[in-house]
């Protein structure tokens, strides 16, 4: 079974929005394969430039202001017959605690995860950070039920916005 990874980058604008997402995305191991994936994330609106293959899978460049999300990509994936992984995502968002539980809500897509924190910086990071748009860098598995909150593992707050 091969692996495509699939890169979304975008311009950091002031809104909180998904910067990067990087999927792996499996069977993806012929031509026509590729452009069936190609032709189908070209289609999404907020998506400037597709650029994919086998090999090194896909960048994507997305437009300021987009309302991108990991779960829109992903069915996007699976429109076209393909089955994506787990997300590697760069997000610009807002953490906040509730009742002990900590999430991360991406304003412009009102979107909203829960969050936890691989290591005692990054918690200790993210708790400084409480309230403020911050850009961190985390993994997000396919939920196990498409119904519940999604999650969000937190390996860094990211320097650049």
């Amino acid at each position: 079974m091969r692996f495509a990874h699939v890169f979304l980058l975008t311009a950091s604008p002031l809104a909180a929005e998904f910067l990067a997402v990087r999927l792996e995305v499996s069977d993806m191991d012929c031509a026509s394969c590729v452009q069936s994936l190609e032709s189908g994330l070209k289609r999404i609106r907020g998506v400037e430039k597709v650029t994919l293959s086998q090999q090194n899978g896909a960048e994507m460049i997305l437009q300021p202001g987009n309302k991108l999300t990991v779960e829109r990509l992903r069915d996007a994936i699976k429109g076209v017959g393909f089955t994506p992984k787990t997300a590697h995502v760069k997000v610009k968002g807002t953490p906040v605690t509730d009742a002990g539980q900590w999430r991360f809500t991406v304003e412009l897509t009102g979107q909203q995860f829960n969050l936890t924190a691989s290591g005692a910086d990054t918690l200790k990071a993210l708790q400084q950070n409480s309230g403020k748009i911050i850009v961190v860098d985390a993994i997000a598995p396919v939920p196990p039920d498409p119904r519940t909150t999604p999650s969000i593992d937190v390996r860094a707050i990211s320097s650049g916005q």
